[in-house]
């Protein structure tokens, strides 16, 4: 049977199927040695081998013990810190972290950057964040002592005072919200609010150029405290959100365009 040229077209399989195009072949990073010390060396942690505020053993005792360089284990060392696993301090042995809030935020936070700027990013993010707070809010009431109303009452004077003010008052603001999350006195939530100021900061600048929207923010920033401070849990859960909402409905769709002047 005469062969076919290189460039002739394929004949169709007897089972009437196409073919799949071959995939092109693709580089396999080989796995480095310090990943695996790594591997090795958080599982222990993880399972107490190394318990938290233990230090580990020495750069030549992790050399001797499994073999590798310095430079290996200096590498294991530092991918582990970044995990927040470990801290490392010139001239002492590393040392176990304990469970880091602010850590895991950190980690999320180029995640949760990039998400904000996606199609329904904001909306998404919002729905969130009411969650978060309004449940913070309720606690709020629940537990504040007199000195924590005491300091919440001296955000909101200074929010009052900053209106006009639009870098000022995105200070005062996340202030006055950070203030709630610390009576509550809960790790977790104080970092997430912590993390709102920097993943919102650009939304939050474009938002307040909105005529009238710091007055608003400020009317709505005391109402909260006030149900915080008459230890009403529901009013404050349902102020919060209602500060949210309303926030939500001007937030922009692209946080780097100019609002519109319109009075809210």
């Amino acid at each position: 049977m005469p062969s076919q040229p290189d460039d002739a077209p394929e004949s169709p399989p007897e089972d009437g199927h196409a073919t799949p195009p071959a995939r092109a072949r693709r580089a396999v990073r080989r796995r480095r040695m310090h990943e695996e010390l790594v591997e090795v060396l958080a599982e222990d942690i993880r399972q107490g081998v190394y318990p938290v505020d233990e230090v580990l053993p020495s750069e030549r005792q992790l050399m001797d013990d499994f073999g590798v360089s310095r430079l290996t284990v200096r590498e294991a060392l530092a991918s582990l810190e970044s995990h927040g696993l470990i801290e490392t301090r010139p001239g002492t042995r590393a040392r176990v972290c304990g469970p880091r809030a602010d850590f895991l935020l950190d980690m999320l936070s180029q995640a949760a950057t990039f998400s904000l700027r996606q199609p329904g990013g904001l909306k998404i993010f919002a729905e969130v964040r009411e969650l978060v707070e309004s449940g913070t809010a309720q606690l709020a009431a629940e537990r504040a002592t007199d000195d924590q109303i005491e300091i919440l009452r001296d955000r909101i004077s200074a929010n009052r005072a900053a209106i006009g003010d639009t870098r000022l008052f995105g200070t005062t603001d996340i202030d006055f919200h950070l203030a709630i999350a610390e009576i509550v006195d809960n790790p977790i939530i104080s970092s997430f609010f912590r993390a709102v100021d920097q993943w919102l900061q650009e939304v939050r600048d474009t938002s307040l150029r909105n005529e009238g929207q710091m007055e608003t923010a400020h009317a709505a920033h005391v109402k909260i405290f006030e149900a915080i401070e008459a230890r009403s849990p529901d009013r404050a859960a349902a102020e919060m959100r209602a500060h949210l909402r309303q926030l939500a409905r001007i937030y922009p769709t692209n946080p780097d365009a100019t609002p519109p002047r319109t009075r809210t």
